[in-house]
């Protein structure tokens, strides 16, 4: 018999058997293409004595039954399936599977023996980018995993709330937060500081101004970081001078000049004069208990007399002579807790007292004290 004769005849009655056979069209049309290329290379080497299989006698071998297990989000289910792909015993357990939903084994992979497959189920997500909302499904463990899904970068230092690496939130909100920086320099003043200095060419408690203050100027890079376009911290960098302040440079006199003013008691030859205000006290008026040791006798223990003065000793040593237009010629004698600065407090007995309060000029008498015993800044 003719090889293609015979294969002629082989094939319908192949055909003819896949028809009964209980498969759904994916399944028919791949097992009929491979009959297809049985019969045609049969065809060509098909000898005259061949007998073919009649179609009755093929449908009564049924299909091999593979037992699967389906986990779908918590819906667990095993049954039989005589399917070849996932995807198809998917479809004969009634599952519906979207493009975004992620399968396990993939939908094309064949059907195994106890396989288990993992269905994962995709979520809407909600992604605020660029000033767009992107409306998105993604079935993905990670935000990270889901905006790559979505083809959105995260470059420098952009951040995503929740984190790249946190799970997909349960309101499927993401919001893409855009980092940026700007540097500038910024400028300010350096204050300038001031300097006190002897000044040989100006008398004794005259001062003036040597040289003016100028204020120098200070750089600072600044980098400010935005989110989003809001400013959301500055950072100095670096910082450095460009200009160095100058200070202000004051000058106390040190030239002593000797002068003579008159006085009831003769010419009173002095070195310094002073505007001070003057009080006056005696031994009753001093506030010193009568049994106290010490009562009536000034700081230097001597009996308190008229020409003896208290004063402050960071401004009139004691033992310094003095001169008191209306009081006369005194000494530095005595101290007290009230006096103080520019004060001076006229001694008395108590039998010649005289009460003052009045400013007053004193004279410093001569002769001049060692320069390091001169006070030559007064207040």
């Amino acid at each position: 018999m003719d090889n293609r004769a015979a294969g002629s005849r082989w094939l319908p009655a192949a055909f003819s058997m896949i028809a009964r056979l209980p498969l759904n069209f994916f399944q028919s049309c791949l097992l009929a293409a491979a009959m297809l290329a049985i019969g045609c290379r049969r065809a060509a080497v098909l000898p005259d004595s061949a007998v073919l299989v009649a179609p009755e006698a093929a449908a009564t071998a049924a299909p091999s039954m593979r037992s699967i297990i389906i986990k779908d989000e918590g819906a667990d289910q095993t049954l039989l399936t005589a399917a070849l792909s996932v995807g198809a015993a998917l479809q004969a357990a009634g599952l519906t599977i979207t493009v975004a939903d992620s399968v396990e084994p993939p939908l094309d992979a064949l059907v195994t023996d106890a396989a288990v497959i993992q269905i994962t189920r995709a979520h809407p997500l909600t992604i605020d980018v660029d000033g767009v909302r992107l409306q998105q499904y993604s079935s993905r463990a990670s935000v990270g995993a889901a905006l790559a899904d979505a083809q959105v970068s995260l470059l420098g230092a952009d951040y995503s709330e929740p984190a790249v690496q946190a799970a997909l939130p349960a309101d499927g909100a993401i919001r893409i937060v855009r980092v940026s920086e700007q540097q500038l320099v910024e400028y300010a003043p350096l204050p300038f500081g001031a300097l006190t200095q002897a000044a040989p060419e100006l008398e004794l408690d005259q001062r003036a101004v040597l040289q003016a203050g100028v204020n120098g100027l200070l750089a600072k890079r600044v980098r400010i970081l935005f989110a989003d376009g809001v400013e959301v911290s500055r950072a100095a960098l670096q910082q450095w001078t460009v200009r160095a302040p100058l200070p202000r440079i004051s000058g106390y006199g040190t030239n002593i000049a000797v002068r003579v003013v008159d006085s009831p008691d003769g010419p009173v030859e002095y070195w310094r004069a002073v505007r001070m205000y003057a009080t006056s006290y005696s031994p009753a008026r001093a506030g010193t208990p009568v049994t106290a040791p010490w009562y009536g006798r000034t700081r230097s223990g001597k009996v308190l007399t008229k020409g003896m003065v208290a004063v402050d000793r960071s401004i009139i040593p004691l033992g310094t002579p003095l001169y008191i237009p209306r009081y006369g010629l005194a000494t530095a004698e005595d101290t007290g807790g009230g006096v103080r600065g520019l004060m001076i407090d006229l001694g008395f007995e108590d039998a010649n007292y005289e009460g003052w309060h009045e400013y007053v000029t004193v004279y410093f008498r001569t002769p001049v004290p060692p320069a390091d015993q001169i006070p030559w800044v007064l207040p």
